[in-house]
This record gives structure tokens, C-alpha cells and sequence, in this order.
């Protein structure tokens, strides 16, 4: 299964990014795999590979911090989407502020 997710991530880099990335950025659990960050390094060479602790954010935060971010831009009435992205069709503000 290691193999299948390195495989499958390599793979959706070279098919849907625009350019090969220099460096990728790994958190969550998957960061705590050895095998799985030693795969990724081979599989993504010569991009660099680290993990989030490395610029500050715990690598177990990703999900607070992307709500966070999401609140943040709900609260400033800015979307929170970006529609190239997730397909969506226009740009729109992502949850609400209930007093």
C-alpha cells in the first residue's frame, strides 16, 4: 500500500502539475512513516523533500491550521475557494459568521 500511494502521488505530480516541484512539503501522519518518506524522496528525486515541523507548523496541525485559514478568510468576507482548483464554478465565500 506504501508503494501504491508513492506511486500514485509521483504520478499526479507529473500528470497535473505545470512543472516538476523543486521541494514538497509532507505532513500528517504519513510524515512519521519512515518507509513512506523514504520512497517519496527516491520516487520524487531530485525535488526536495521535508515536512512542515521544518518551516513551523506541527506536522499533526494541517487540519487546524487550513480551518483556521478558512475562518480567517470567511471572517474578512473573502472566499475561500479557488476554483481552478477544486472545479468549482465561481469563487464564493466558504461557511458563516453566526452571532
Amino acid at each position: 500500500m506504501t508503494a501504491l500511494t508513492v506511486r500514485s502521488i509521483e504520478h499526479a505530480y507529473r500528470i497535473f502539475l505545470p512543472t516538476f516541484p523543486d521541494e514538497v512539503i509532507v505532513s500528517g501522519g504519513g510524515a512519521r512513516n519512515h518507509t513512506l518518506m523514504a520512497m517519496l524522496a527516491e520516487r520524487l528525486s531530485p525535488a526536495y523533500l521535508t515536512t512542515s515541523q521544518n518551516y513551523g507548523l506541527d506536522i499533526e496541525a494541517k487540519e487546524a491550521v487550513a480551518f483556521a485559514v478558512l475562518a480567517y478568510e470567511t471572517w474578512h468576507k473573502r472566499s475561500g475557494n479557488i476554483p481552478a482548483a477544486t472545479g468549482a464554478s465561481r469563487a464564493v465565500m466558504l461557511g458563516n459568521i453566526t452571532y
